[in-house]
């Protein structure tokens, strides 16, 4: 969409003041000219930003300004007295926001009239001696006439003043915590506080229809807010438009992102860079969509950081083991819209095995018996020999979780050094600016429900619960592995260099095919929790265990060239069942109670 702007000269002057004295209440005022303010000289002495225009529609006169349009504005600077209190007024017919800005001030109000009314912003002009006086598009096609400004000054006793918000300026930036979301009330029962519930679900929604409407969230305490993050529904099939302002005190808004327009191809979270405020309250104004006049959001997410009294979302998963209901999808007990899921089904006949995407995958997705909730609320993975491959390549089926950074945004690819992907802190600088996230940790508590237990001795019993791949190789695989005769299972993990062999470490007991029972190992159904971290070169599994000590190995990979150009990363969790040759309906399963993935720079 393409948006046309038209200035004319502008011609500012400050005539000589006009100084009334109200002897009752000891107020004066100093009424400040402004220069043609009722538009009978059409913009002369303003700046006008189409869609304006001069209307025969007046208050006063036979001329006012009309705006018709999202950008449309008209504007006009004015000197003022520093640290001077200042009212600012005009009539406005139909929808209208009537502002000031200058150095360290920003005041607005904001109206949607059938008839002609007078509406007023009061300020001080703080250090600013020049202020911009403007009134812009809100909502509907409104009309400005007769602005006036006066300077007040009050000879009784000051009143105390309230005491100052200090501004708060940060480094970094990662999703901070939303208290709350409220509006006026003019929703259609899809209420504000869908918008923070982290369900992408569509029916999880913000709907409220009219332009102008706005959703305000509140942070809890001040914040320095550096982007916004929005899932608008069915924001793959139309293009929503919006702005963005802050407050300190949720009365004084500050414009961040004007004119706001969402990509019409995307029904993931969408993040726009706004201008960096200390705030408490953000709030987003709808203006409708490319189809209608709805204003609908799925997801929210305010990205930032606090001088650390403003606690960010926790980095420990969200889902502790005990906390998960049965009764929920796993995407009800799970963040998973940064994972695609692969289900070993081909229900669209191309020959693969399917890929559920980010979306869909955190809108409920079950797909029993291969992906479901557990009667205890864990999220099972199964997958049998004979099913559906992810490509002509691979010699095993797969029920597994692929890491996705990029959060349903389809307009990052999904290889390459990109927003979807990561890299070690090793790689050179410029790819660790490309990447979603620099070095990463995945975390995991689990319980190994079935392995294979036919098929040829080399195969038989093993499964990958964890991963991390490579554009072509993995530096990780993670083993879990249980012999038919033996009554617990060993865990052992795969480095694969770019070049060269693969590299094998056997953390508890034996990979081998004829290995003994492990006396410190694993039985089926039995919790056991991994961490996997990445820092720089330096790969770190440990194996956790209640009552027992942690298992730890560690690989070096400075010579397994990861930390070239162009190698970029991304995690994976489920069953990798590692086992074509046993009965078509063996299987592997397992089943998670806690998963996580933290990436340097990543927000989420």
């Amino acid at each position: 969409m393409i948006k046309h702007h038209k200035k004319h000269k502008l011609a500012i002057t400050l005539a000589t003041a006009l100084i009334s004295t109200f002897s009752c209440g000891f107020v004066h005022t100093e009424t400040i000219n402004i220069n043609n303010p009722s538009f009978e000289n059409s913009f002369d002495g303003w700046t006008d930003i189409d869609p304006s225009s001069v209307s025969g529609v007046a208050y006063q006169g036979s001329k006012s300004a009309k705006m018709s349009g999202n950008n449309g504005r008209v504007e006009q600077n004015v000197t003022v007295d520093a640290n001077s209190n200042y009212t600012l007024t005009a009539y406005v017919s139909g929808g209208g926001k009537l502002g000031v800005s200058g150095s360290g001030v920003s005041e607005s109000t904001t109206v949607s009239t059938s008839e002609w009314q007078q509406v007023s912003v009061s300020f001080n002009s703080g250090s600013a001696n020049t202020i911009t006086i403007y009134g812009e598009y809100f909502g509907s096609e409104g009309r400005f006439d007769s602005f006036g400004l006066e300077k007040t000054s009050n000879s009784t006793e000051p009143t105390e003043p309230t005491e100052p918000i200090t501004p708060v300026t940060c480094t970094g930036s990662s999703a901070l915590t939303i208290a709350s979301a409220t509006d006026n009330g003019s929703n259609d029962g899809h209420g504000p506080a869908n918008t923070i519930d982290n369900n992408f679900d569509t029916e999880s929604r913000w709907s409220s229809n009219g332009e102008g409407k706005t959703i305000i969230y509140d942070l809890g305490v001040q914040s320095e807010v550096k982007s916004v993050s929005v899932a608008w529904f069915k924001g793959n099939e139309r293009s929503s438009y919006f702005d963005i302002e802050t407050s300190s005190d949720g009365n004084n808004w500050i414009s961040v992102l004007a004119s706001g327009e969402s990509s019409g191809s995307n029904s993931g979270l969408e993040e726009y860079d706004v201008t960096d405020t200390s705030a408490q309250y953000v709030q987003i104004i709808g203006y409708g969509n490319s189809s209608n006049t709805w204003n609908s959001i799925v997801e929210t997410k305010i990205n930032g950081c606090s001088d650390g009294s403003a606690p960010t979302e926790p980095t420990e998963p969200s889902n502790p083991v005990g906390s998960l209901d049965p009764d929920l999808p796993p995407s009800g007990n799970f963040e998973l819209v940064d994972w695609t899921l692969g289900v070993p089904v081909d229900e669209n006949n191309d020959g693969k095995s399917d890929t559920i995407k980010e979306i869909e995958l955190s809108s409920g997705y079950t797909r029993s018996p291969y992906f479901y909730t557990a009667a205890d609320g864990g999220m099972v993975f199964r997958c049998p020999i004979d099913a559906p491959k992810t490509s002509t390549n691979t010699s095993y089926a797969r029920t597994e979780l692929r890491e996705m950074l990029r959060r349903g945004d389809t307009s990052y690819s999904t290889q390459g050094v990109g927003g979807n992907n990561w890299v070690f802190s090793s790689a050179p600088s410029s790819d660790q600016s490309e990447a979603g996230g620099v070095d990463g940790t995945l975390e995991a508590t689990l319980a190994v429900n079935h392995v294979t237990t036919t098929g040829d001795s080399s195969q038989v019993g093993r499964v990958i619960v964890g991963q991390i791949h490579a554009n072509d190789d993995e530096p990780l695989r993670l083993y879990y592995r249980k012999l038919p005769s033996n009554s617990k299972g060993s865990i052992y993990i795969a480095h694969e260099p770019i070049t060269g062999s693969e590299q094998y470490y056997e953390m508890i007991g034996s990979r081998s095919s004829s290995a003994s029972n492990p006396a410190d190992g694993i039985s089926l159904d039995e919790k056991f929790s991994y961490r996997v971290k990445v820092v720089g070169n330096i790969l770190t599994v440990t194996i956790m265990r209640e009552g027992k000590a942690d298992v730890v190995e560690e690989v070096d990979m400075s010579a397994s060239s990861y930390d070239a150009g162009n190698q970029y990363m991304y995690f994976k969790a489920g069953v990798y069942n590692q086992n074509n040759t046993g009965d078509a309906d063996d299987y592997v399963q397992a089943t998670f109670y806690s998963l996580s993935n933290k990436h340097d720079g990543y927000a989420y």
